[in-house]
């Protein structure tokens, strides 16, 4: 996962010292490549120390492994189609507005792409398509995530459940056990409904696997496989675009990968299709 994608998942949740780095880095990525920690140190008015400890947070070993992975990120950036940038403004025309979502939808696609491993995306792979039965949990605009991603398993034979009524939700997680798995979707990793949900299954011996933000939360905790979405989303957002936009993003990605691994998978899109055709008006 590259250092500016890191830096821009965990910033809300950094301290306001964390942050003032965060900032400065995200702002002046390509000119801080060539500066000693004690430079940037300088640079941005805090200690060399703290510039170490940022980079640890990170996830890096020091200050000379961050550095190397926001070269790579700077050139990886780059590379990229150029967009129009900014919040959308009551302002902007139809034509601006549509650059700017789409320059933002993007970026929270390439961003959550990054953000995953494939280790860890095989993983929750491997768990989904082992799993006797499934709960996807998760409210609001998460649980339209979840009741996408059922119909799309249900493709494949998988015995799944998405309500979206939380105490169903919980019910269903009660009579879970070993060898089953709730998929518990929430942006913020603290809603606690969903929380409750992946703590009722896993009392009961079920696997969890976690879809939050980049960040340490009560759901992370729960979760044996963790994936996480990129979504920076200003104070006036509208309907989680950005959210809802990088979970589908994770959630069509394991589809697709359970969906190559499976010999019986194209027979069963098939025999889908070829019962729906019966609805389609004749011409």
């Amino acid at each position: 996962m590259g250092s500016l994608a890191k830096i821009r998942a965990m910033r809300n949740g950094m301290s306001n010292h964390e942050r003032r780095i965060a900032d400065y880095l995200l702002d002046n990525a390509d000119a801080v490549r060539s500066h000693s920690s004690k430079c940037l140190a300088e640079r941005i008015g805090v200690s060399q120390s703290s510039v170490v400890k940022f980079s640890q947070k990170l996830g890096y070993r020091g200050y000379s492994d961050f550095k190397l992975s926001l070269t790579e990120s700077v050139a990886r950036s780059a590379m990229l189609p150029k967009a129009i940038h900014g919040d959308i403004s009551s302002d902007d025309d139809v034509n601006t507005v549509a650059q700017k979502l789409i320059e933002r939808k993007n970026l929270a696609l390439n961003e959550t792409l990054l953000i995953n491993s494939e280790e860890v995306l095989l993983e929750a792979v491997d768990k989904l398509s082992s799993a006797g039965r499934i709960v996807l949990a998760g409210v609001g605009a998460s649980s339209l995530v979840a009741r996408d991603l059922a119909f799309k398993l249900m493709k494949l034979g998988k015995s799944v459940i998405a309500e979206s009524d939380t105490h169903v939700q919980v019910a269903n997680a009660a009579t879970l056990g070993a060898g089953d798995l709730v998929l518990a979707i929430s942006e913020s990793g603290l809603t606690q409904d969903v929380i409750r949900v992946a703590e009722t299954a896993s009392a009961q011996g079920a696997e969890i696997i976690s879809l939050t933000r980049y960040s340490r939360n009560p759901l992370t905790a729960l979760a044996t496989v963790k994936l996480f979405c990129v979504a920076n989303e200003s104070e006036a957002r509208s309907s989680s675009i950005l959210a809802r936009t990088a979970q589908f993003m994770v959630t069509d990605m394991l589809f697709i990968l359970m969906s190559q691994r499976d010999e019986q998978a194209k027979d069963m899109f098939d025999r889908s299709r070829q019962a729906v055709n019966i609805f389609r008006r004749q011409e």
